[in-house]
């Protein structure tokens, strides 16, 4: 059966969830308007996961509307007027900007060729995979993946490696999973880690800002990124004697000295990070006044304000920042699209007059109320952790936290800004298949990596993962948060 014939089975499918469920009769505890949200949300899903994340994104805000579960202004102001998608969108601005300029291939090999990474070939392979995970924390990790990528290859051409040697298969899947682990490490461009945090604002007022999320994310990223690196070395255990003796100092001589374009984009992210650290740690520290008025800028404003002095400041008689080509190239609008349409859908589930929060909280919280917190988090962690690598992140990570907040909130003993957290991270962690993520797609396209050693090793990786969120990442997440 071909594609378009299987998207059509899909399609109708969907339609009927949504069409004929608001005509079953419903449960005790929910009404006419739970069964309509419940169709329609499970129609989006099966849409979302197996036809696309485009159009199917118009689709469930213009049903939202037609059904009148929300009226469109609120439906607008829910999505694309959310302080999530301008974040998003002005920082994918930035990040492009710096890989335009060459900040970013700078970076990556730097990381490959500075004298830890020089000391023998594991330290090597560490400091390149590493060096994938740090960029993935600051950019989205396809792009960190695809500067990283054609390095990768070129060491193989002058190291004679063909496809189907084992290391070259261990470096190529450890980028696609130092990524995945970089993309859990901060907020910054990520909307997997959004989302959660952003549900739990509309939920319970309670804010994670950028800094307390990354202490939790850098901190259990890089523990899973030493044990991919013990698992490399005394599971996968390939033999990288070829590694000795290669000078990989002579990728330096290909980067042309550092531009002023490059320096002034580079300073600038830099004084961002700093407005954010600001911003979470000092506020009151530094001349209180100054401090203050940071902290109410909130994340966006800063990337702005750096966006508009690099559309200003000329070298060369040219702007840094070509605004329209940031816009256009810089900026994936199908995923801002698609991520303003799960907060839109999320927000129906928790509407009060659906009363979908209220039925689990009724129906479940016997069930789980004896439970301590720590079950209860291995629990969703390990469910999150299964269906991502299986279906779309995102919709993993609205729909675990729509569901778990809940329950949570009624059993009273869990951190609710920790279980957001440890959320985010756990719908990030898709290392397994070549579906779970665009990295892991392109990885496994590459033809470098056997898609059954992925699911052995990508998997095993998912499966420690859920151990180090679950058992280091909650407390840290419920300390710093």
């Amino acid at each position: 059966m071909s594609k378009e014939k299987k998207k059509l089975i899909y399609i109708v499918v969907a339609f009927a969830f949504i069409l004929l469920f608001p005509l079953i009769p419903a449960p005790d505890g929910l009404n006419v308007v739970s069964m309509e949200v419940l169709g329609m949300f499970i129609g989006i899903m099966i849409m979302w996961n197996f036809v696309g994340t485009d159009w199917p994104s118009f689709l469930c805000m213009a049903l939202v509307a037609i059904f009148g579960i929300m009226d469109p202004s609120s439906i607008f102001t829910t999505g694309f007027g959310n302080s999530t998608i301008a974040f998003l969108l002005v920082f994918f601005m930035l990040s492009h900007v710096l890989s335009q300029v060459g900040f970013s291939r700078r970076l990556a090999i730097w990381f490959m060729t500075n004298k830890l990474a020089r000391k023998s070939p594991w330290a090597f392979i560490t400091m390149f995979l590493f060096g994938a995970m740090f960029m993935a924390s600051f950019m989205s990790q396809t792009a960190a993946l695809l500067i990283f990528l054609p390095i990768a290859e070129q060491i193989f051409q002058e190291l004679n490696y063909g496809q189907g040697n084992r290391v070259a298969q261990m470096i190529v899947l450890g980028l696609g999973i130092a990524v995945g682990i970089g993309s859990a490490n901060t907020p910054l461009g990520h909307a997997i880690i959004l989302i959660p945090i952003q549900l739990l604002q509309d939920m319970t007022g309670q804010t994670v800002n950028i800094v307390s999320y990354s202490i939790f994310g850098v901190i259990t990223g890089v523990i899973i990124f030493a044990a991919l690196i013990l698992v490399y070395r005394f599971i996968y255990r390939p033999d990288v004697s070829a590694l000795k003796g290669y000078d990989v100092t002579h990728l330096r001589s290909s980067l042309p000295e550092m531009s002023k374009k490059e320096k002034i984009s580079a300073t600038l992210f830099v004084i961002v990070i700093i407005i954010w650290f600001v911003q979470s740690c000092f506020s009151d520290i530094i001349i209180p006044l100054v401090g203050v008025k940071l902290s109410t800028l909130g994340n966006a404003i800063p990337v702005m304000a750096a966006i508009v002095i690099l559309c200003m400041w000329k070298v060369d008689g040219k702007p840094i920042m070509d605004y329209k080509e940031s816009v256009s190239k810089g900026v994936p609008w199908s995923a801002l699209i698609f991520n303003a349409a799960v907060l839109v859908l999320s927000g129906t589930l928790t509407l009060e007059n659906v009363g979908i929060s209220n039925f689990l909280i009724e129906k479940i919280s016997p069930l789980v109320g004896d439970l301590s917190q720590t079950v209860f988090i291995l629990i969703i962690a390990a469910l999150c952790i299964i269906a991502t690598n299986f279906s779309s992140n995102t919709v993993c990570a609205t729909v675990f936290f729509t569901i778990s907040a809940p329950i949570a909130l009624a059993m009273g003993n869990v951190n609710m800004v920790a279980l957001a957290s440890v959320i985010a991270a756990s719908a990030s962690y898709a290392f397994a298949t070549p579906p779970a993520t665009m990295p892991m797609a392109v990885v496994a396209g590459t033809g470098w990596v056997d898609v059954k050693q992925m699911f052995k090793y990508g998997g095993l990786m998912a499966i420690i993962s859920i151990i180090i969120v679950v058992f280091i990442g909650y407390p840290i997440a419920a300390a710093v948060l």
